[in-house]
């Protein structure tokens, strides 16, 4: 579910299909990789589609891969991989963002983004 959430939203250009995969009252927190003007965290599926949309127009030449996913349950560690051009420069920022997304009856509830894959998975019950 989180791999077609994906594709939908970075490769199909699916946004209202992807929409329908979070649940209304959604939970974020991005406290570890935190944006200027930016909330760290909240709640509620409109605010959390108008902040990624923020965040996604920010960038150019946003690209977005899956590096990694592991299940457990209602958890999923997406290890997402982002290589984008700041703007107003041709710097180039190429990182991986270790998100753990807590999935229920079909839809994510809740996306915690982590400084390092090691933490995503210890946050969702994993180990190395």
């Amino acid at each position: 579910m989180v791999r077609r959430g994906f594709e939908l939203l970075f490769r199909d250009g699916m946004i209202d299909a992807w929409i329908e995969m979070l649940d209304p009252e959604i939970e974020w927190d991005i406290s570890a990789h935190p944006l200027p003007d930016f909330p760290n965290t909240g709640s509620g599926r409109d605010a959390f589609v108008r902040h990624l949309a923020a965040y996604l127009t920010g960038w150019n030449d946003y690209e977005a891969s899956i590096g990694e996913l592991i299940g457990r349950g209602d958890e999923v560690v997406l290890i997402q991989h982002e290589r984008v051009r700041m703007p107003d420069s041709e710097m180039l920022l190429d990182r991986d963002l270790p998100t753990v997304l807590t999935v229920r009856e079909g839809r994510v509830v809740r996306s915690r983004v982590f400084k390092t894959r090691t933490e995503a998975l210890e946050a969702a019950g994993l180990r190395e």
